[in-house]
């Protein structure tokens, strides 16, 4: 082989060698020539790995980086941001993507709440000297633990003149932090729920922080105030409408069947399980014929103003008949103002029969029967 043939053998490894490395550079690092299209509603364009956009409007877009959401709202170029990603270097590529690719000034940088994932890059936006904006509840927490401090503080409520519009921060009560605020777009009717607000199907989520006793009433203010919203935006998840507003109202709002349980002293069991208003505690159950069979059983059944206890060896539930069927066992009856205190009825029965209804009637309770 020539000297010549070798050297154009290693110039050619070494250019794989360069480009695969700038690929991988590439991948690394924000992609500049990135950009929205001018009209595709729900976009999602990948920033870096970590960052992506969805883009609601023209103006309105979905920061989003490790499951963490965040907003941004653009007006005659200008850009406020809400909530930063839960690292530095992600804030900055966020950061970098709205003024190199977009090429708007960043106004003002809203501070949801004093988690991490809400607050982590305050840093870089202070290093940015971009104006940053919070509740007064988490420039105080932010304080107390050594955090970055947000720069300026509201107590109710903020505008912020963005471009030519305007956009609302409000506080309206304590959910999963207690600091969590909302923000508000009346141009686009566009919520940004912060964490307080929870997605279709997620569940209690991370509760460690949160104020569950008044969660629920919270957002029945933010529903009473922006019930007319078009898009909804939570912490995490996918966006939706005003069903978010009562998702979450639903998921924290004070359960019957807590006080009812704790009343009783009941213990976790291997079927515990909640049928709106049948909630089953049992040993064990066996599916048959559609039914299941609650074996070593304590069923409570809810009646408005009262609530029944039957505690039997073996009861039969028909889920979708929405019917209970016992041979025999202890029958209680209990007033709820008296939680667990002087059953109204209190014995054994043979032959219990109870049916739930929708009308006036409520429910049938027929049993052929009772030992007081």
């Amino acid at each position: 082989m020539s000297k010549y043939c070798l050297i154009l053998i290693v110039s050619f490894l070494v250019s794989n060698l360069f480009a695969q490395h700038k690929q991988n550079f590439i991948q690394r690092k924000i992609r500049n020539d990135v950009s929205l299209p001018s009209n595709s509603q729900n976009e999602t364009i990948h920033i870096t790995e970590q960052l992506k956009i969805i883009k609601l409007t023209d103006n309105s877009f979905i920061h989003t980086s490790q499951g963490n959401n965040g907003f941004i709202y653009m007006d005659s170029n200008e850009a406020v941001l809400v909530s930063t990603p839960m690292s530095d270097e992600i804030t900055k590529d966020l950061i970098d993507w709205i003024r190199t690719v977009m090429k708007v000034k960043i106004a003002a940088y809203v501070i949801d709440m004093w988690h991490p994932d809400a607050m982590e890059g305050l840093d870089v936006v202070h290093e940015y000297g971009i104006k940053s904006y919070a509740h007064n509840l988490t420039i105080k927490i932010a304080k107390e633990k050594k955090y970055p401090v947000p720069q300026n503080g509201f107590a109710d409520s903020l505008i912020l003149n963005i471009g030519n519009k305007q956009i609302i921060c409000d506080y309206l009560g304590p959910g999963h932090t207690i600091d969590g605020i909302v923000v508000w777009i009346p141009d686009e009717k566009i919520l940004f729920g912060s964490n307080s607000v929870r997605c279709l199907n997620m569940g209690y989520g991370n509760i460690a922080d949160a104020d569950i006793e008044n969660w629920s009433n919270s957002i029945k203010k933010v529903k009473a105030k922006y019930g007319n919203a078009k898009i909804v935006v939570p912490g995490h998840g996918k966006y939706g409408g005003v069903e978010l507003f009562d998702y979450t109202i639903d998921l924290y709002k004070e359960n019957k069947w807590g006080k009812i349980l704790k009343a009783h002293r009941i213990q976790l069991a291997k079927v515990f399980e909640d049928h709106d208003r049948i909630f089953e505690v049992a040993e064990n159950d066996t599916v048959i014929n559609g039914e299941k069979h609650l074996k070593n059983s304590t069923v409570f059944v809810d009646k408005d103003e009262q609530y029944i206890v039957i505690e039997s060896d073996l009861v039969i539930h028909n889920i979708n008949e929405r019917t209970l069927k016992s041979e025999f066992g202890r029958l209680r009856i209990y007033n709820k103002t008296n939680y667990a205190k002087e059953p109204v009825v209190d014995g054994y029965y043979k032959k219990l029969y109870l049916k739930l209804r929708d009308d006036e009637v409520r429910m049938v309770l027929v049993i052929k029967e009772l030992y007081q």
